[in-house]
């Protein structure tokens, strides 16, 4: 995709989502069918890069890492030999940390509020930072139910 493709799509005054760097297109345009597909398809590391840069929280915890189960010295002499591609595992992981930010943001209000809120331990995880269980299916569902009651004021 080049640049030129990407504004038009988004201009600079329209702040994209988390979600929107990985899917190359508004959520709300997409089926879940549609984002499972392109899930399994696979997202190019470079998109998934771009959606770790617009957080600070995200950009210096080494989530790329945990996305891809690998070093990032690795990641970077593997998208040195070829355009790198996250397979469909991967692509979730990061679909899940997107979403994840996205979801909280919103509820939070704001972004910064919604990265201190990832980054802190939490009674409700038993102590764990919600940061540290996104990558854990079962982690992500408990966190977006979280986030759910949050929002509605059905929390303890």
């Amino acid at each position: 995709m080049d640049s030129s493709h990407a504004c038009a799509r988004w201009p600079a005054s329209a702040p994209r989502k988390p979600t929107e760097y990985l899917l190359r297109k508004n959520t709300d345009q997409l089926s879940p069918a549609m984002v499972y597909r392109l899930t399994v398809k696979g997202f190019d590391l470079k998109d998934v890069q771009d959606m770790l840069a617009i957080s600070d929280l995200y950009s210096t915890k080494k989530i790329m890492s945990r996305i891809v189960g690998k070093s990032i010295r690795t990641i970077q002499r593997q998208g040195n030999k070829q355009p790198a591609h996250l397979n469909s595992q991967q692509s979730a992981i990061a679909f899940q940390y997107a979403k994840v930010l996205e979801h909280a943001t919103h509820v939070f209000g704001t972004q910064k509020l919604a990265e201190e809120w990832l980054g802190r331990s939490c009674r409700y995880l038993d102590g764990e930072v919600p940061l540290d269980v996104i990558d854990n299916p079962v982690g992500f569902m408990v966190l977006a139910d979280y986030l759910e009651r949050i929002e509605f004021g059905v929390y303890q």
